[in-house]
């Protein structure tokens, strides 16, 4: 008698395996969040400004989408477009990934005879293996990109100078988040121009720095600010 080919069902194979999954990463959230807890004690316990560092956070995911602002500035401001380009792709990606499995690919020229060679292949989980390569080495590129994006950014020393201890306006964020960045914030921009954090110079023949704004410049309080600030808070601030 031929055995019979296990169907593998929503309920309850696949529900019980993402449910195991998910408790397992919970697991691990909770106990990276018992081992750095964000520093909100202040001005009790002050963090150092720079604390943060090399310790993973949620702010690593955000930061990946964010790293234009740090690169295009100044002459390559105009690029900016490409931000939300990239977010907008990979949702489009997501969206049509269920219909994957509708595309011929059997019928690309070498790959067709890879697919067949993976079929015939006896071990579920060697096939199932090679199956899962595409999106191994996807989650790969991602998890890379995460940290290579975020693991220098300082996100637990905010406390050592947005706390009380440093003075109500610098503990208490706008009462009207909106008007702030649309009126305030876009007047510091103003104001201050196009220049700071690091800049570039030479010397003069009289011992002093002269300012080359031949370079690529960086706006002061704007994306590419922010950027920095996180980046390096005792530099830029």
């Amino acid at each position: 008698m031929a055995d019979k080919k296990k169907v593998y069902k929503w309920w309850p194979h696949y529900l019980i395996t993402l449910a195991v999954v998910m408790i397992v990463l919970l697991v691990i959230f909770g106990v990276l969040a018992n081992m750095y807890p964000v520093p909100d004690d202040a001005p009790n316990e002050i963090p150092l400004p720079d604390f943060g560092e090399d310790i993973p956070g949620p702010e690593w995911v955000f930061l990946m989408f964010w790293i234009p602002f740090w690169y295009l500035k100044g002459r390559l401001k105009k690029y900016l477009f490409i931000m939300p380009l990239i977010p907008i792709l990979i949702a489009v990606l997501l969206i049509f990934l269920p219909y994957f499995h509708k595309i011929p690919l059997r019928k690309i020229p070498g790959l067709g005879a890879l697919i067949a060679k993976t079929k015939s292949i006896k071990s579920n989980f060697l096939r199932g293996f090679v199956y899962a390569i595409p999106s191994i080495l996807l989650g790969i590129i991602l998890a890379v990109g995460v940290y290579r994006s975020g693991h220098q950014a300082k996100v637990l020393g905010c406390d050592s100078c947005h706390s009380m201890a440093m003075g109500k306006r610098m503990a208490i964020p706008p009462v009207d988040v909106f008007s702030y960045y649309k009126v305030d914030r876009a007047r510091q921009i103003g104001v201050g121009k196009y220049r700071a954090g690091k800049t570039s110079g030479k010397m003069t023949a009289s011992g002093e720095m002269e300012q080359d704004l031949s370079g690529e410049v960086q706006s002061y309080k704007d994306a590419n600010w922010q950027m920095r600030h996180m980046y390096e808070p005792t530099f830029t601030w």
